[in-house]
């Protein structure tokens, strides 16, 4: 992972790793607010998917299982007004919207 994204990240410090890599659902989506405000967001992401990493919040995207998505739900019925499932995306999507920016 390059040393810009471990120094320059909105998510260096305040014990702030654990949101990241949390199965919490609130916790993910604090983890991605972080992620939204960071300097290094997009070059976190394009690292992410060089990496091919398996689990936990990169670039304001949750990895899971090896499969990203921009939300996950919980367990169980989905609550009223809620999306019934998770948004995927798929790695080309990502890599476009990195060369994009």
């Amino acid at each position: 992972m390059n040393e810009t994204i471990h120094h320059q990240g909105a998510c260096v410090g305040a014990g702030a790793c654990d949101l990241f890599f949390s199965e919490d659902l609130h916790e993910q989506r604090q983890a991605q607010a972080i992620c939204m405000e960071c300097p290094v967001r997009l070059a976190c992401l394009e690292a992410a998917l060089s990496d091919a990493v398996e689990f936990g919040v990169w670039g304001g995207v949750i990895f899971w299982d090896g499969t990203a998505y921009l939300r996950r739900r919980g367990r169980g019925r989905p609550k009223e007004g809620e999306p019934a499932a998770p948004i995927q995306l798929a790695a080309d999507e990502m890599w476009a919207m990195v060369r994009s920016a």
